[in-house]
């Protein structure tokens, strides 16, 4: 097990000014908009008045510093090196690491002292196929046995799993329940019997279930404090084109698009938030009138952001709402329940959270941003110094990931869930490999 030192980075002071391009990049999945383009090829649209309310902020000509120097390598070091400037990440997905998750959550939760969310005993399922095909995007609501209500009403994700943590939803999690998954026409459903004890059920459906989402919410809330400057203005450059990339495998989708930042308490804003019925013009305007900067002590504003982003009014329905929190830093400690219940929150409304990382990231970070992830069915995703840009990124406490350029595996996230079919990498893409990965799941 490779358990990090996680602790705040001297090297990252708050309060740097950074470049407007910085900025750019908190749409970071979503827009070539620094450059004037638009990633959808679709037609140009015109922005409608401002969709800010404060005043807007001028921007910083100060350049973003990233240091090109190659960083040491690590264990299971690959001999193929990636370029010079290519962002590099890993990432967990803890619902298929249950156990090592718990193990791990019960440790971090004892080291950082923070809130640990209603994480146990969960009830799992994997909808198939006669043949035995996954069957993702198929209705599901769970009920304890003899209740006449549902405590849970959402979609099977990617590979047809079913992941819910019944506390977490305000229902005990002893007992026997009833899941029903629905036929596309919604007039028939099939039941199976679970218990919190159970290791997933495989629960075998109809072939002509529809697979594919109708819609795309994308949700991106951004620390946009100073220390934030150098990897973003680094995903402007790593990320062009990704989403569009994932559209085409996808299949067209209709996209809304929404962005939070904030910064914290004390600072020329606290968060700012810009709704979510936007498109990729209006998040362009809106992030060209911030700067980063501010943010003087390490924690910031990330419990209120997300809560902000969370709340926002995502559609209902057979589609995909996924959130993005981009962060260095947690949330202040008297806000950390406040992170948790958010999450509890986005949960009920079947909203994913990926967090990603930066390299100021430490324990509580890791810890918050991990829960956050498992609760929404989402993953954690974390920069490494493999490709020497930016800071020292502290190393994951996680058995086993590999790294790949950041741009890869954000288009691999959102092609399997916009598909519902797992995307790996290439073994040629693979830049490291720490212990034992087979599709996800660490075998160590």
């Amino acid at each position: 097990m490779i358990h990090s030192t996680n602790t705040a980075n001297p090297l990252r002071p708050k309060g740097l000014f950074t470049s407007p391009l910085a900025l750019c990049a908190a749409a970071v999945f979503v827009l070539t908009a620094c450059e004037g383009a638009n990633v959808f090829d679709e037609p140009a649209l015109v922005a409608p008045e401002p969709v800010l309310a404060e005043p807007s902020l001028s921007a910083d000509t100060g350049a973003a510093e990233v240091s090109a120097a190659p960083a040491p390598r690590s264990v299971g070091a690959s001999p193929t090196l990636p370029r010079t400037g290519v962002i590099t990440a890993g990432d967990i997905d803890d619902g298929l690491n249950m156990a090592a998750f718990q193990r791990y959550a019960k440790r971090a939760a004892t080291e950082t002292g923070l809130p640990a969310s209603r994480l146990g005993d969960p009830l799992q399922a994997r909808l198939v196929a006669p043949d035995g095909t996954p069957l993702p995007g198929v209705r599901v609501t769970l009920r304890r046995k003899g209740k006449a209500e549902p405590f849970f009403d959402g979609y099977s994700g990617v590979g047809g799993r079913v992941t819910v943590f019944p506390r977490m939803h305000g229902a005990s999690s002893a007992g026997i329940f009833e899941l029903r998954a629905f036929r596309g026409d919604q007039q028939g459903a099939i039941s199976a019997m679970l218990t919190t004890k159970d290791a997933p059920v495989q629960v075998t459906m109809p072939a002509t279930l529809p697979a594919r989402p109708d819609f795309l919410d994308l949700m991106f809330v951004v620390d946009t404090t100073g220390s934030m400057g150098d990897e973003l203005a680094w995903l402007t450059k790593e990320m062009r084109g990704i989403v569009r990339q994932a559209r085409r495998q996808a299949g067209d989708i209709d996209v809304n698009y929404g962005l939070v930042v904030y910064r914290d308490k004390g600072d020329v804003y606290e968060v700012r938030n810009f709704g979510m019925d936007l498109s990729a013009g209006q998040i362009q305007r809106a992030l060209r009138q911030q700067n980063a900067m501010g943010g003087g002590d390490y924690p910031e504003a990330a419990a209120k952001a997300l809560a902000t982003g969370v709340g926002q009014n995502w559609r209902r329905g057979q589609g995909k709402r996924i959130l993005f929190h981009i962060a260095d830093a947690p949330p202040h400690s008297r806000d950390a329940s406040r992170y948790v219940d958010a999450a509890a929150m986005a949960a009920g409304k079947n909203v994913q959270i990926f967090g990603l990382g930066a390299s100021g990231v430490a324990a509580e970070s890791e810890f918050l941003m991990r829960q956050a992830a498992l609760a929404t069915n989402g993953r954690y995703i974390f920069l490494t110094d493999d490709s020497g840009v930016g800071h020292a990124h502290a190393e994951p406490s996680i058995s086993c990931y590999r790294v790949t350029a950041l741009k890869d595996l954000m288009r691999r996230v959102l092609v399997s869930e916009l598909t519902g079919i797992r995307q790996e990498a290439p073994s040629s893409a693979v830049i490291r490999e720490v212990g034992t990965y087979q599709n996800g799941v660490c075998k160590n």
